[in-house]
């Protein structure tokens, strides 16, 4: 398959589409998933049925794998419809497409190539001190893996931990390998209860003493990508984050405009200053998205030149991510600013905004330290201003 550099996906209109058809149950149920810490099924069985879950996937594996300003569209859309919804969507769709992306041809052919379904795939990347023991049938796998969002939703996990011994390992100089677990052979620890983000299905998962087969596992990290070239040989977690976040602060500044419309649709006055803060941020949100949009695209022209991306370039892309977290956070604020009894119920869109960019502003790829190594980067070169 042959890129055209910065070319965009010829999907994205009919996935934005699709979001909007789905808009209405989203919406409907967020507020029962937030109450049950868990996504409901209507909305698994919209997301699953639409097709979105498929985007970010190599098409080698019957994904649509749009291109990375797509795919921050996709995610704004969903997260702007409920924040818990598009945070939960970029992290299955996203772990499904780069695990989708690494696996050997055997693990795929096993994952993908049974079942008139679209597999999702959930993992946390980080091996968090489990080893993984090699045997002659294969890797004998026990650990715990926490923060797997989504894991409750899953048809597999990956388990990545450290090799045990180098005995009986087919790549016995890997210090890390990685395993492709099915449902049914791993556990959900239910221990998510968080403030924001409730019905993200944010939970440990745990396998005991299980053997995979050699054909389920492989090296990690890998050097590049098994399938779906430049689309997977850089990072793309700022690219979700960026999207999450002008999702939640266009949805909230949507609702909060609304409330005051009809609140003061008469002879009410308006306190001092609403307008102005109204007016401040439409436009520091649609700076925040132009920046988005711009920063993005920068980095896909880089990959699909050579698939080559400037680690400058992508910290770039994280400080925009961080700095738009910062709009929609003010813009969900304007309840705690301007709000009335009305937007005190929890079960409010205002309210649910507020806590999920709260909660997702905690994540380690948005913390105040995106702004801090961007600051060092023009520090560090004759940056020309003009």
């Amino acid at each position: 398959m042959t890129t055209v550099r910065g070319e965009r996906s010829g999907a994205r209109e009919g996935l934005l589409a699709a979001v909007a058809e789905i808009e209405v149950v989203l919406a409907a149920v967020a507020d029962r998933g937030e109450s049950d810490r868990l996504a409901t099924a209507e909305a698994m069985s919209a997301l699953r049925d639409s097709g979105l879950l498929a985007a970010l996937a190599p098409t080698e594996v019957g994904g649509l794998q749009v291109d990375p300003v797509t795919e921050l569209e996709i995610i704004e859309a969903v997260s702007a419809v409920d924040g818990s919804t598009g945070w939960l969507y970029w992290a299955l769709a996203g772990s499904t497409a780069r695990a989708a992306s690494m696996m050997p041809p055997s693990a795929v052919r096993a994952v993908f190539g049974v079942g008139r379904d679209f597999p999702l795939i959930a993992f946390q990347e980080r091996a968090f001190g489990n080893r993984l023991v090699p045997t002659r049938s294969g890797l004998r796998v026990q650990g715990r893996w926490p923060f797997g969002t989504g894991a409750q939703y899953a048809d597999w996990v990956l388990a990545i931990g450290r090799c045990a011994t180098p005995e009986y390992c087919p790549w016995p100089e890997t210090p890390q390998l990685a395993a492709v677990v099915r449902a049914g052979e791993f556990e959900v620890v239910d221990c998510w209860d968080g403030a924001g983000l409730a019905a993200t299905g944010t939970v440990d998962y745990r396998v005991t003493d299980l053997v995979v087969p050699w054909s389920r596992v492989w090296p990690y990290p890998v050097d590049g990508p098994e399938r779906g070239g430049v689309y997977f040989g850089f990072r793309r977690a700022a690219i979700k984050h960026l999207g999450f976040a002008l999702g939640v602060g266009r949805g909230a500044l949507r609702a909060f405009v609304s409330h005051v419309r009809h609140r003061y649709s008469g002879r009410r006055p308006m306190p001092d200053g609403l307008v102005t803060e109204l007016a401040r941020s439409r436009l520091n949100l649609d700076a925040a998205r132009a920046l988005g949009l711009e920063a993005v695209s920068g980095l896909w022209w880089q990959a699909s030149g050579g698939g080559v991306v400037d680690e400058a370039a992508y910290r770039r892309v994280r400080a925009v991510a961080r700095w738009a977290t910062e709009v929609a956070f003010d813009i969900c604020a304007l309840v705690a600013r301007f709000g009335d009894s009305d937007l005190l119920a929890r079960q409010h869109y205002s309210q649910r905004a507020l806590r999920d960019i709260v909660a997702g502003s905690a994540h380690g790829e948005m913390s105040v330290h995106a702004l801090e190594a961007f600051g060092r980067d023009l520090l560090a070169k004759e940056e020309d201003f003009r």
